[in-house]
């Protein structure tokens, strides 16, 4: 570990020192992943809680991740699908969902008695347009990777040294659709459903965008080949729900 990640781990270590009694914002991700392995490992008394907002690819990710990690994990559901002003789908999506997953967590962290709400924003976070963060901002989430200035790649190589398990990323299926085309549990459940049945053929990410009933397919680099191999199998799972779908020569990574 070269001296600068040393730095910031330590400076990490500084503003969890006197944090305990934690509720953890926990999607099972890589970054939320590393943030609990480390929470358990600086001894603190903590529970990870995944909000299931009808937007996880697969909840199955995050209670899996928690049961290998070896912390306590609660589900909570909440319905984002009967508030008009999130279905709308403006730039502001994000903003209104945080602010909806945040409730939940305060009233989950005012029934265990616990005193902090903690999420796994790092600093690369900050080089994309996310209203969201506004959210955590203005209700006192607590974001120590981002305090200390931990950045993905220094998640991936903490990861590494831990022996954790490094996942592709994944994120919330509302991204899937175009801001400012209505957001139904049926196209999202659409979504779902291709893209982790595409998954089953081996391929390690893939990202299904909705344009009316045309499909676009995002995947890795690495994955397209592979893909492009089980075109027909691939168009099978895609035209059950879409008339057309395509695959984007713009990779999910470039």
């Amino acid at each position: 570990m070269h001296v600068a990640l040393e730095e910031k781990l330590k400076r990490l270590d500084e503003i969890l020192e006197d944090k305990d009694k934690i509720i953890l914002a926990f999607s099972g991700g890589l970054d939320s992943s590393f943030l609990a392995y480390y929470l358990k490992k600086l001894g603190k008394e903590f529970y990870a809680v995944t909000v299931d907002n009808g937007l996880i690819p697969d909840i199955n990710d995050a209670i899996s991740a928690a049961q290998k990690i070896g912390i306590k994990h609660k589900i909570i559901k909440v319905d984002l699908f009967s508030d008009r002003v999130f279905t709308e789908n403006n730039e502001e999506r994000c903003y209104f969902c945080k602010k909806e997953i945040i409730k939940a967590l305060k009233n989950f962290k005012n029934e265990v008695g616990y005193r902090y709400i903690m999420d796994a924003t790092n600093k690369s976070d900050l080089s994309d347009y996310r209203p969201g963060i506004l959210a955590l901002m203005e209700e006192g989430i607590l974001s120590p990777l981002l305090e200390a200035e931990i950045t993905k790649e220094d998640i991936i190589e903490l990861s590494r040294n831990f022996g954790l398990e490094i996942k592709p990323p994944e994120s919330c299926l509302a991204t899937r659709i175009p801001v400012y085309t209505r957001i139904t549990k049926d196209t999202v459940e659409k979504i779902r459903f291709v893209e982790n049945e595409i998954k089953k053929l081996g391929i390690r990410l893939v990202r299904a965008r909705v344009h009316d009933n045309l499909l676009r397919l995002q995947f890795l680099k690495e994955d397209l080949e592979k893909a492009l191999k089980k075109r027909k199998e691939i168009l099978n799972i895609a035209e059950r729900y879409f008339a057309y779908a395509t695959v984007d020569l713009r990779c999910y990574d470039e």
